[in-house]
């Protein structure tokens, strides 16, 4: 077949990254993704030659973009409080192009765990520097002290849940004048930064 072709390749990245975000490794089929992508199962295999193969692509590609989210949090020449915030939008958009990430996740660490840690392992970023950075803001008192854990849980939860339920939400607020894409979610994500003001007051 010659010499692959990088728009290609990239066409099929982009869906097999729908295919399965929405139904994960063991749901997903090659031939809707071939299908989405506007080629041929035979010029899929060519380029990945497993569903295993592609998906190890777009799973790892995934992560190692949630974990580059996090590089803000170590950057000590701003105030802790702005740092999260800057988290905060970097988060949104990630979750703009990986609406379904966290539901994807958890639902590949129920059906094969070992293979979760194994992929982030291979990372850069094996662990969150949130909880760290938070403990030792506590320590030198420039905020007051939380569970850090719980924060964590609640910080990501806020961002992530609207996300995950926008084809509820979206229905909700459109009837109340909302625009999802657009002003919706930048309320929602101002929301989340004045959960944080709250919490460091």
């Amino acid at each position: 077949m010659g010499l692959k072709d990088s728009t290609t390749e990239e066409k099929i990245l982009e869906a097999a990254k729908n295919v399965f975000m929405k139904y994960g490794l063991y749901g997903a089929r090659m031939q809707d993704i071939a299908n989405i992508a506007g080629i041929n199962k035979a010029l899929l295999h060519y380029y990945f030659r497993s569903k295993e193969k592609l998906f190890d692509s777009v799973f790892e590609k995934a992560l190692e973009k949630y974990f580059d989210q996090m590089t803000v949090i170590g950057d000590k020449s701003l105030p802790i409080k702005d740092r999260l915030n800057v988290y905060v939008d970097n988060l949104f958009d990630f979750f703009r192009e990986y609406p379904q990430m966290s539901m994807f996740i958890i639902k590949e660490i129920s059906i094969n765990p070992q293979m979760f840690h194994e992929k982030v392992a291979k990372l850069k970023y094996q662990k969150s520097m949130l909880i760290p950075t938070l403990q030792e803001a506590m320590e030198k008192g420039e905020i007051h002290s939380f569970d850090p854990e719980i924060f964590m849980i609640n910080l990501h939860s806020l961002c992530a849940y609207p996300f995950l339920a926008s084809p509820l939400y979206k229905a909700i607020l459109q009837k109340n004048g909302y625009n999802w894409d657009e002003d919706a979610q930048n309320r929602i994500k101002e929301s989340v930064k004045e959960f944080i003001s709250f919490k460091f007051q």
